[in-house]
C-alpha cells in the first residue's frame, strides 16, 4: 500500500481536501492563524494586504473549483472578478498573485488531506505500522534543505511530522507518501534513524507546523 502525491487540482477531486476548506470558511482569518501557528504568520504574509471579505470570496473559488475539478486558469477568471467587483487593484503581478494564492490554499488543502487519510489508516489498523516518506519534486527549483529531507523515512506518529509536514515554505512542492513495512522492504528503503542530522534542518522561517494537526482541530471545533 502505497500513497503518492496528492492530486494535482484540476484532476482529481479529492474528498479530505475538499472537507478541509469548508472547515477553513467556516472560521476567519485571524481564528486560522491563531490555530495555526508558525504557518499562519507565513501564510498572512500572502494575503495581508487584502480584506476579509475579498480572501474568503478567493478561498470559496478555490474550494469551487477543486469540487468541480476545475483549473488554475478557472481560478484567474474567478480572482479577476473577485477583485474588480470589491474594486481592488492586484498586489504585484496578477499572474504570480493568483497562482500563489491559488496554490497556497490548494496545496495546504491536499496536504490536511493526506494527513487525515494517514490518522485514519494507522487507527483502522494499529498494528501495522504506516510511515511517511518524505519526497521532493526532484529538479532545479526545490530548495537545498527540502531537498535534503528527501527520502527520509519516519513512523507517522514521529514528532518530526508535526513540524515539517509539507507544505514547508511558499511554493512548496513537497509531499509525504504513506507506505507500510512491505512497501519498505519491496522498494529498499530504510527508517530514518532519530540522530540523521537532517531531522534537525528547519522548514523556511514562518512555517513550522502540520496543517493536517490544524484540520483535525478544526474537525473538533465544529
Amino acid at each position: 500500500m502505497v500513497l503518492g502525491p496528492e492530486p494535482v487540482a484540476g484532476t482529481v477531486r479529492f474528498a479530505e481536501a475538499i472537507e478541509f476548506l469548508r472547515r477553513r470558511l467556516s472560521i476567519t482569518s485571524d481564528e486560522w492563524r491563531a490555530i495555526w501557528g508558525g504557518s499562519g504568520i507565513a501564510a498572512k504574509a500572502a494575503t495581508d494586504k487584502m480584506a476579509e471579505a475579498v480572501m474568503r470570496d478567493l478561498l470559496a473559488a478555490v474550494l469551487q473549483i477543486i469540487e468541480s475539478g476545475g483549473t488554475l486558469e478557472d481560478f484567474r477568471r474567478e480572482y479577476r472578478r473577485i477583485l474588480s467587483e470589491a474594486g481592488w487593484s492586484t498586489p504585484g503581478d496578477p499572474g504570480w498573485h493568483s497562482q500563489l494564492v491559488f496554490r497556497l490554499h490548494t496545496q495546504s488543502a491536499y496536504s490536511a488531506g493526506r494527513w487525515e487519510q494517514a490518522q485514519r489508516l494507522q487507527a483502522a489498523a494499529p498494528n501495522w505500522q504506516l510511515y511517511g516518506r518524505y519526497v521532493t519534486a526532484e529538479d532545479n527549483r526545490v530548495r537545498e534543505t527540502h531537498r535534503q529531507w528527501h527520502g527520509i523515512v519516519l513512523p507517522i506518529d514521529h514528532p518530526f511530522w508535526r513540524t515539517h509536514w509539507p507544505l514547508n515554505g511558499f511554493n512548496c512542492r513537497c509531499h509525504v507518501m504513506l507506505v507500510r513495512d512491505i512497501d519498505l522492504r519491496r522498494y529498499g528503503w530504510t527508517v530514518t534513524p532519530n540522530d540523521d542530522p537532517r531531522l534537525l534542518i528547519p522548514p523556511d522561517a514562518g512555517w513550522s507546523g502540520n496543517v493536517g494537526i490544524t484540520g483535525l482541530n478544526l474537525m473538533e471545533r465544529a
